[in-house]
């Protein structure tokens, strides 16, 4: 098996699958353990958990408002715009007459080849795409900022929006910085337009690219071998065909005397006390979720706090109106340690330790990328011992052992230069951001 299969094996098994709840999308704010040790001050976890609701395959879905965004430099040139162009057809020949498409070709510039339009002449659609040639530079963020102005034209809050972005090089005609791209993808999210990136192969740059896709709240792919393209767009139109839910706001209201700290995996907002976040959209049976560290102070035996409340709302793709839940987080105080153990929410307290781990994974690329590459992978080595430690604790888990593996190859893979120069670096990134955002895209093919 190759160490890329693998890693999509082993994601599988991180991020889990979730579960459907009926026609409302569920909410849940649970601590990572419930009873407290009396008279100390101490930090536990709450998860804020958003479950969408499950839908079959055959109901009516969501009409797509899609933006097919090309790389057509000379480096696709070959089986590379051979396979962009079959991955385009496959999804162009899923849309119908409800659905909006454009077509934006990029390389020295953007070039808008089939304006937004609904999906009544496929044939003339796919002509264009057997037209499309390779050659020229690489004229990404012109070609974005296309697809989304495209997607702009006919932007409706009851479509699915999103731009489906490929590159396999870097950015060398216009901007090209990672925080100007994650700017534009900021902006795109926050006007309701998810961008997905593909990274294809060795060249492209991996942190411009996970930051144009995290930021408007799109999936991000690393496509190691391009005969896997069309797989990989018809995964995305899968996904984007099974939004139950889009602008999803929530709120997090600490209780009395309780700190948030911090998140460990999401942008937040805070007013005063309060946090807020967000996410572009939910798919059907797909959970999502923020952890956030509280500090809890001192309490005497028996005493009950709120943690906090946690409140969503958001647009329901099947009643077209606007849901609204909360859910409450709360723990009592003991002076028995047994059962202030028993009361450790496994599910929480495994997610947390994701996100910890995660951290560190990040810690670990940096130092990597500094070139110390022995401090590196010890940090890789910890996080194998300490997820492994939790899992141990909690009675087992398949998503912490997976990741604990993971950790391990990974700490492999940083060693050798040409491994990591070329795809190593390009995976653990994408594994990053997957797993902070629980991405139902897998990060590598």
């Amino acid at each position: 098996m190759s160490r890329i299969a693998f890693f999509g094996i082993i994601l599988v098994l991180i991020l889990g699958t979730g579960s459907g709840y009926g026609q409302q999308c569920k909410l849940t704010a649970s601590a990572s353990q419930s009873v407290l040790r009396t008279d100390e001050r101490q930090n536990i976890f709450v998860k804020v958990g958003v479950t969408g609701f499950e839908i079959k395959a055959a109901e009516k879905r969501t009409p797509l408002n899609v933006a097919i965004v090309l790389d057509r430099s000379g480096s696709m040139n070959g089986s590379k715009i051979r396979q962009a162009k079959e991955a385009a057809r496959c999804v162009v020949e899923q849309l119908n007459e409800n659905d909006v498409l454009s077509l934006i070709l990029y390389s020295d510039e953007a070039e808008v080849t089939v304006p937004a339009t609904k999906v009544t002449d496929r044939n003339a659609i796919l002509a264009k795409i057997d037209a499309i040639e390779a050659g020229g530079m690489t004229a990404l963020f012109d070609g974005t900022t296309q697809g989304i102005a495209e997607v702009k034209k006919f932007y409706d809050k009851e479509r699915v929006n999103r731009v489906i972005l490929l590159s396999d090089g870097l950015a060398n005609v216009g901007p090209s910085g990672t925080g100007e791209l994650k700017e534009l993808g900021t902006k795109s999210g926050s006007d309701g337009i998810a961008v997905t990136t593909f990274g294809l192969g060795e060249s492209y740059n991996e942190d411009l690219m996970l930051a144009l896709a995290a930021a408007s709240d799109g999936n991000h792919v690393f496509i190691t071998n391009d005969s896997n393209m069309p797989e990989v767009f018809n995964a995305e139109f899968k996904f984007a065909a099974q939004v139950v839910a889009q602008d999803v706001q929530g709120t997090f209201i600490p209780g009395e005397e309780i700190k948030v700290l911090r998140c460990l995996n999401r942008d937040i907002d805070r007013d005063d006390n309060q946090i807020t976040f967000r996410w572009n959209q939910l798919y059907s049976a797909h959970e999502r979720y923020v952890i956030l560290e509280v500090e809890v102070p001192a309490s005497s035996a028996s005493q009950e706090r709120t943690l906090g409340t946690a409140r969503i709302s958001y647009r329901n793709m099947v009643s077209r109106v606007t849901d609204e839940l909360s859910s409450v987080a709360k723990v009592r105080f003991s002076d028995s340690r047994e059962e202030c153990e028993r009361s450790v929410d496994k599910e929480v307290t495994q997610d947390a330790a994701l996100m910890l781990a995660n951290l560190e994974n990040a810690r670990a690329l940096s130092l990597r990328d500094a070139g110390k590459v022995t401090e590196a992978k010890e940090v890789l080595e910890k996080n194998k011992q300490y997820l492994n430690e939790v899992a141990g604790e909690i009675g087992g888990s398949a998503r912490l052992k997976a990741a604990a593996e993971l950790n391990s190859v990974q700490a492999d893979t940083i060693e050798s230069d040409d491994s990591w120069t070329t795809t190593g670096r390009k995976a653990m990134r994408a594994f990053q951001g997957s797993t902070n955002t629980q991405s139902v895209q897998q990060p590598v093919r």
